[in-house]
């Protein structure tokens, strides 16, 4: 009696284990799935939402010699909640997060490395290179306006974020770049006004617009590095060169990916991601 009680102890107990496996094996399975080429189109991905926990974790992995923040958002984003990347209850109980970040990032590798890279290639072009906050030495406001309505040129969806100074003065708040970079736009781009974009060396294009003017002469091809001045706020654009006072002075930034030339929709290849969470991050360095 006793040995068939505990042959079915055993019994129960194996499948306890192999239940066990299973399933954490398809939640793997289908957390890794998750990622791939199509994720970049979806607006999910693109409207970058972050949750405060999450930025924390971006700030804690730019102090450290650690996982970068390209892998560490590819990571978090199979487990996003309502289009919000890490909602606080996937590590937030380790003791070590850097580490467990680290070995969900081999086991998606290992599931879906095709997958895993172009997600975490795209995540790197925007986040990896950013050091620093665009605009100096002023207080400015910007808010989540990714897609809000304009109507210069027709109906169209606002791809970026506009940064607001405390006084509407144009040619006296500083602009700088928020990552090292090579010059791939500058001059003047009629809803831009003057313009420069900055492709990083991740492969993010940073997109400055509605400048006052230049710090220098810059051409194409030129090296620019993080916390260079580009030049000074302003309220050009909506015209033909030179037009000004179309709007309140303020620097538009966009930031775009997978693109072979340009910004500002200059590239159909182009793919447009919300700046916002972006921004809210550099403020903090």
């Amino acid at each position: 009696m006793w040995k068939n009680y505990f042959r079915h102890l055993l019994f129960l107990l194996f499948l306890s284990s192999v239940s066990v496996w299973l399933s954490s094996y398809l939640y793997q399975q289908s957390a890794a799935l998750i990622l791939d080429a199509d994720l970049l189109e979806t607006p999910s991905f693109r409207k970058m939402q972050l949750s405060d926990t999450t930025i924390s974790l971006l700030l804690e992995a730019s102090a450290s010699e650690g996982i970068l923040r390209g892998d560490i958002l590819t990571v978090l984003y199979p487990f996003s909640s309502d289009g919000t990347i890490y909602d606080g209850n996937f590590i937030r109980s380790r003791n070590d997060r850097f580490l467990q970040l680290q070995l969900w990032r081999e086991r998606l590798i290992h599931l879906n490395r095709n997958g895993y890279l172009e997600t975490r290639n795209a995540y790197a072009a925007i986040w990896n290179d950013v050091e620093c906050f665009p605009v100096i030495d002023t207080e400015v406001s910007f808010e989540n306006s990714w897609m809000f309505e304009r109507t210069y040129g027709g109906k169209r969806g606002h791809e970026g974020t506009d940064l607001m100074p405390s006084a509407n003065l144009a040619g006296v708040y500083p602009i700088v770049s928020m990552t090292d970079g090579v010059v791939e736009k500058i001059g003047w781009l009629e809803q831009g006004g003057y313009r420069i974009g900055i492709r990083s060396p991740s492969g993010g294009y940073f997109y400055y617009a509605h400048l006052d003017s230049y710090a220098q002469k810059f051409s194409v091809g030129d090296a620019v590095y993080a916390g260079e001045q580009l030049g000074m706020m302003g309220d050009t654009g909506y015209g033909e060169e030179g037009t000004v006072g179309k709007f309140k002075v303020h620097l538009h930034v966009g930031i775009y990916i997978r693109a072979n030339a340009g910004g500002d929709g200059e590239s159909p290849e182009e793919l447009s991601v919300n700046p916002y969470w972006v921004l809210r991050y550099a403020a903090l360095l």
